[in-house]
């Protein structure tokens, strides 16, 4: 007897299991704000009170916008009545031009180009020199980031 129950005990939990592994799956969302720094956020949780977000299914292209007095809603993408979900577009937004980010990109080339030698601090704050693969690499990075915020 003492093996059947622990047979159905088992058995309970694996089904458990496999239900809440595919609720979860077809339940698949994550929450996506800009936070006050103007960075965006993706997290598996709701942002702080009073930020407009919106909660977007990874399983299908559908996202709900929730302004910011609407507070926590639930993390489903079922529409029903005040849970009402949109089919997006699913490609990625042009970034917004950013006047901060184009002078630093544009500062960080004008040294890369200018200056023999530049030092940065390593992961123990260790002063060491770049060498000419990484100050390529930093000025593709100074290029495509001009051509991202720059006019």
């Amino acid at each position: 007897m003492k093996h059947i129950l622990q047979a159905c005990l088992a058995l309970a939990a694996v089904t458990m299991l496999l239900a809440s592994f595919g609720a979860s799956a077809a339940e698949s969302v994550h929450y996506r704000w800009t936070d006050s720094r103007g960075n965006p956020v993706h997290s598996d949780r709701p942002p702080p009170e009073g930020t407009a977000y919106e909660v977007v299914s990874t399983s299908s292209s559908l996202v709900r916008k929730v302004d910011p007095d609407e507070g926590a809603v639930p993390a489903t993408t079922e529409p029903s009545p005040g849970n009402e979900f949109e089919q997006v577009n699913s490609r990625p937004q042009p970034m917004k031009k950013n006047s901060e980010q184009c002078k630093r990109a544009q500062q960080n080339l004008e040294t890369l180009n200018t200056k023999k030698t530049i030092q940065i601090r390593d992961d123990q704050g260790e002063l060491r020199t770049l060498s000419d693969e990484e100050k390529d690499i930093q000025r593709k990075k100074a290029k495509d980031a001009i051509a991202v915020h720059c006019n």
